[in-house]
């Protein structure tokens, strides 16, 4: 289908008039400087791109902060100027005390990219930065080119010398490459991931010859694609002073500057000196006048135009456009906001009847479509893709450009890139390797499936059946020792309990293990069974199918702004297909703060609204409910959907209105708390119930809920994590759908635990507000809010704060979130009340006050409150200055402060969270269970039982006993020529090779056996005979087990082939012999021997 873009005019930005052309060409030229008015929203874009074209060298254009870094960027991309642009970000380091943390890799590897941009031939023509990022260090241009690395496939290198060169470089050597700014080296591979590449790269050697590139994914570690060339920038910038620098030291010397809005600059330069420690606001306008003149003199060959300085400038008729931009703040009922819209856009037309030129900017083609239908395509209107963040108008060549904001009247907002290359960040990968929590850590407790709770000791070499092997030590009751040899380590797991109780070690040899292994088996059965049967009782309704997708549906989804994460479209299909079968729907909807989930609800609630039936969004909170509505709004607000909100934010008289309208349906969606539950509240065709956070409702509103899941379609959402081990072993008996994945370009949250101080307070929030963003203050007791405000308005006098708590009044608490989402306010001083689902992207520091009187689960949901964008967000859990913190309130602090990566609520689970999860899902019943057995095989335990009352087949469990003696089974270099193992020199991490110890221990399958010998050729290298031996090893088991053998073992040229007890599988009484003596020849006559065997038995069976 063609695009709706591509019938459209191309897009043609006109310049100024002649006479302000010629102004702006004389003030950019050499030694030039010219003042023009304030230019505000795109304008700002427009000029830079008036400016660019006026001046012979590239043009820096300077903004107050990494907001509107951010916007203007965007902006000039939708003006089409994205290709000649480049990005200069601050690396933003934030400062704690004596702890610093490390800047965002991505933000370094932009800002790398655009230096080294700079230093080619054709650079880039305009460089958009901010003050804070032309103020800081960076490494010199010449030690940026001697440490940078390029290397071409098929060209030779010195692998040694090169990862020298590397480690030099910043980067930091790893076991695996998961994040920029890593390297891994094994035998003749060199993995690296530069902090310019979205993906990370694989450098295979033969010899001293690079034989190929390949990028890989990071999740999996497993090559992508191959390619032909990669440079290697520097990571680090140097410890050496000698080798800083400045930005402006990559910049040509007829370079010229655009500085925007020279109040706000002076502003930001005077915090970022501040917080520097280089002086106060009595010497920053000097300096900053000092610092400009210097760059002015130094790039004499260039020119300077400034924009809304002290001195009248001059004006190029540049002027906003009056657009419905802050309409949906002020929470319009829908049919008032409508009309608005529709006598905004009549004014427009007349305009365009004028003979103005009306460009309008749709982040994706779907919100163009929908515009299209709706007003066809009017005389002198030219639809275009882009994201403008503010419309604006040059009367002088009649045209106005307007972005959807404008039109639509939705929140302003940085829109992340669209479906363009597909990023690989660290993030991504913690979200993959969440499952990955079983890794064994020495010291921590373990279970053994057949001999119970013990403690783990390590990864030994010992005497066993005669032959020193690798095996696990584990410690049980009264310091009994057990050997798990690697061939069986599948049977161990980490043990996960329920609480904080430490459970004793088991002793070897008792009974108690096996009569709580056996009850926690009744107890799982009991539970898969009356899920079974819940879901029978379900599948035997008969509720109302939903037809299918319709176009609209599809453009409601295509003007998502964002990247869909592989987790959430499979909700959403999961979603889809409840929906449009005749079963109730009654799916509960997983994931961690901020991952996507109401965005699968929204979609949800359109498809019912589609087909003409109700929706209600019940929520715990008022705060929630206008977050709710407003996102509700936004995303729907170019359909003709109805939506309105019941909560005590509106008075007596609107909610009757609501009501009224509500019962004869005249509103399609409704979002509210339990008052949506009040007798009074009458649907006239309710289709779909969403809940958020149903854990939080109280025992009558649950069971005015259970009585809603025999009626209508019910979909849940939750915030509390559920481990992918327990979704996948409840799957076919709940429906269930878990979004594991992070946003992409989200950046983990960075944690510190720190005392409180006045200067640490003002310095976190400075350094916030430089940046152009805003700070949850948190401080969670009433009585004193007013003694924190009048702190903070001492430390900060020149920022705003705002007040909002739950004793407030509807009226004025809604206000106060209204400026606060505009931007009025810099800080937000509040109680817990942001807890629950509050969503402001601007927002990505908040400090919590007496973090130690708040439960674990409590601070990991607020401090999911920030990093909802792609800035790097920051979280302050603040303790008093004096006084002792109680034990648990230590560990909980610590917990939180380790668990800072994404997903971290899925590892926290583990603790604290995740149990919790298990509750709402399993029930409080199972919990004693779990705690006895330890999650993970409670998890096997669920998952046999469901697969064995539903009669699925069931995955074979290899459990043949191997005893080969012409084998080793010892890593030592010794015995390299007979050993079946995982040579050390081939994989030295020891965690790593237990990982992978566990996955050949646990192949079922021949097919898997030749997938893990892929994925060890790929990731490590050729494989050394050793461990090809090893795999040979895992198909004889497979064979051996297809076979009915327990046991397959060789006595010098015997082949034992063992049935049980003392019996053995022979040919006329007799053991098979075997006449190889070599023992690669000797390991494939046995597999030969046990496929002859096989095939004869089929032959037997088919005859």
């Amino acid at each position: 289908m063609m695009s709706i873009f591509e019938d459209q005019a191309e897009l043609a930005v006109p310049g100024p008039r002649r006479a302000d052309a010629t102004f702006l060409r004389r003030a950019l030229s050499a030694g030039g400087l010219g003042q023009v008015q304030e230019v505000e929203g795109g304008g700002r874009a427009w000029l830079a791109l008036a400016c660019s074209r006026l001046t012979k060298g590239p043009l820096v254009v300077v903004l107050e902060s990494t907001l509107a870094l951010e916007e203007v960027s965007q902006d000039l991309t939708a003006l089409g100027a994205g290709e000649e642009m480049a990005r200069l970000p601050a690396v933003q380091t934030e400062g704690v005390g004596t702890a610093l943390s490390l800047p965002s890799a991505d933000v370094l590897g932009e800002r790398t990219r655009t230096l080294q941009r700079c230093l080619e031939k054709k650079g880039p023509g305009i460089v958009v930065t901010c003050v804070q990022a032309l103020m800081e260090q960076v490494m010199r241009p010449t030690r940026m080119r001697q440490l940078g690395e390029r290397v071409i496939k098929g060209q030779e290198y010195d692998l040694a010398v090169l990862a020298e060169s590397l480690a030099l470089a910043g980067y930091a050597f790893e076991a695996e490459v998961l994040a920029k700014g890593q390297a891994a080296r094994r035998g003749g591979l060199l993995d690296v991931w530069p902090l310019t590449e979205d993906w990370p790269v694989r450098l295979e050697f033969f010899g001293n010859q690079l034989e190929s590139l390949r990028r890989f994914d990071p999740n999996e570690q497993r090559s992508r694609e191959e390619i032909e060339r990669l440079l290697i920038a520097p990571v680090s910038e140097g410890d050496d002073e000698t080798e800083w620098g400045e930005p402006a030291d990559y910049f040509p010397e007829n370079t010229s500057f655009l500085w925007v809005g020279l109040a706000a600059l002076l502003h930001h330069y005077a915090m970022s000196r501040e917080l520097a420690g280089e002086g106060g606001a009595d010497r920053a306008e000097r300096d900053f006048l000092s610092w400009r003149l210097e760059l002015r003199q130094r790039f004499a060959r260039g020119g300077q135009v400034e924009a809304g300085g002290p001195e009248a400038g001059r004006d190029l008729g540049l002027r906003l456009s009056e657009g419905l931009g802050e309409l949906s703040a002020q929470a319009l009922p829908a049919d008032a906001l409508e009309a608005e819209r529709a006598k905004w856009f009549r004014a427009l037309e007349e305009r365009a009847a004028a003979g103005w030129r009306v460009d309008l900017f749709f982040a994706t083609e779907a919100g163009a479509r929908r515009f299209r239908e709706a007003h066809g395509p009017p005389q002198g209107f030219y639809l275009h893709a882009g994201t403008l963040s503010g419309g604006f108008e040059l009367e002088s060549a009649k045209w106005m450009a307007l972005g959807e904001a404008d039109i639509y009247g939705t929140r302003k907002a940085v829109v992340a890139k669209r479906r363009g290359r597909r990023t690989a960040a660290a993030r991504d990968v913690t979200g993959e390797r969440l499952a990955n929590w079983t890794d064994l850590t020495p010291g921590e407790l373990v279970v053994h499936v057949n001999y119970g709770i013990g403690k783990y000791l390590g990864l030994y070499e010992i005497l066993f059946d005669g032959q020193v092997q690798e095996s696990l030590a584990v410690e049980y009751a009264e310091g009994a020792k057990l050997y798990v040899p690697t061939s069986q380590i599948h049977l161990l797991s980490r043990y996960v309990g329920v609480g904080r109780a430490r459970p004793p070690l088991h002793k070897l040899g008792s009974k108690r293990w096996l009569r709580e292994k056996k009850a926690a088996e009744k107890a799982a059965t009991d539970l898969a069974a009356q899920m079974l049967e819940t879901q029978a009782q379900r599948a035997a309704m008969n509720g109302h199918a939903f037809a299918p997708d319709s176009a609209w549906q599809h453009d409601f989804e295509q003007s998502f702004p964002f990247e869909e994460t592989d987790d959430q479209l499979q909700a959403v299909a999961e979603v889809k297909q409840d929906m449009e079968s005749r079963r109730p729907m009654d799916r509960l909807i997983c994931g961690d703060v901020g991952y996507g989930k109401t965005e699968v609800a929204m979609r949800a609630a359109f498809k019912a609204v589609a087909d003409d039936k109700q929706v209600a969004v019940l929520v715990p909170t008022t705060v929630l409910a206008q977050q709710h509505y407003e996102t509700f709004l936004e995303r729907m607000g170019r359909f003709p959907i109805v939506i309105e909100m019941l909560s005590r934010f509106r008075t007596k008289a609107a909610q009757k209105e609501v009501l009224e309208r509500l019962a004869s349906k005249r509103v399609d969606v409704v979002i509210g708390t339990h008052r949506m539950l009040s007798r009074d509240v009458r649907f006239a065709d309710l289709g779909l119930v969403i809940i958020d956070e149903e854990q939080r409702f109280g025992v009558a509103a649950k069971e005015h809920l259970k009585q809603l899941r025999l009626m209508v379609d019910v979909l849940t959402l939750s915030a509390t994590p559920i481990p992918r081990t327990l979704y996948l072993s409840l799957t076919g008996a709940r429906d269930m759908s878990v979004i594991q994945t992070a946003p992409r370009e989200r950046l983990p949250i960075e944690t510190y635990v720190v005392q409180d101080s006045d200067e640490l307070v003002r310095e976190v929030i400075l350094r916030e507000v430089n940046r152009g963003g805003q700070v949850f203050m948190l401080h969670n007791r009433v009585q004193t809010i007013d003694y924190m405000r009048a702190r903070l308005e001492r430390l900060l006098p020149g920022v705003s704060i705002g007040v909002g708590h739950g004793q407030m009044t509807e009226r004025a608490l809604a206000k106060v979130m209204r400026r606060f989402v505009r931007g009025e306010y810099d800080v937000l001083l509040c109680t817990t009340i942001i807890a629950s689902g509050v969503d402001i992207p601007n927002v990505n520091t908040i400090l919590i006050d007496r973090a130690d009187r708040f439960g674990m689960a409590d601070l990991y949901q607020l401090r999911g409150r920030v990093g909802r964008s792609k800035h790097q967000a920051y979280a302050y859990l603040l303790l008093p200055r004096h006084g002792h913190l109680f034990t648990v309130a230590r560990q909980r602090i610590q917990a939180i402060k380790r668990h800072t990566s994404l997903g971290a609520g899925f590892r926290l689970a583990l603790r604290d969270l995740e149990i919790r999860g298990a509750g709402n899902v399993l029930g409080e019943a199972q919990s004693g269970h779990i705690a006895a057995v330890g999650f993970d095989l409670y998890c096997q335990l669920l998952n046999q039982t469901i697969a064995r009352l539903k009669g699925d087949p069931q995955r074979p469990v290899i459990d043949v006993r191997l005893q080969l003696d012409f084998i080793e089974l010892t890593p030592a270099p010794a015995q390299a020529a007979k050993a079946a193992v995982i040579p050390r020199e081939y994989i030295e991490d020891e965690s790593l090779r237990i990982q992978l110890y566990r996955k050949v221990a646990g192949v079922s399958y021949e097919r898997e056996v030749e997938a893990l010998a892929r994925e060890f050729r790929d990731r490590f290298g050729p494989l050394p005979a050793p461990l090809r031996r090893l795999l040979a090893l895992s198909r004889l088991r497979i064979l051996a087990a297809s076979l009915g053998l327990q046991s397959l073992a060789t006595d010098g040229d015997r082949l034992l082939l063992g049935l049980g007890g003392h019996q053995f599988l022979t040919a006329d009484g007799r053991h098979p012999r075997l006449l190889k003596q070599d023992v690669d020849e000797r390991l494939a006559e046995i597999e030969k021997r046990l496929r002859q065997m096989l095939a004869a038995r089929k032959g037997e069976s088919n005859g």
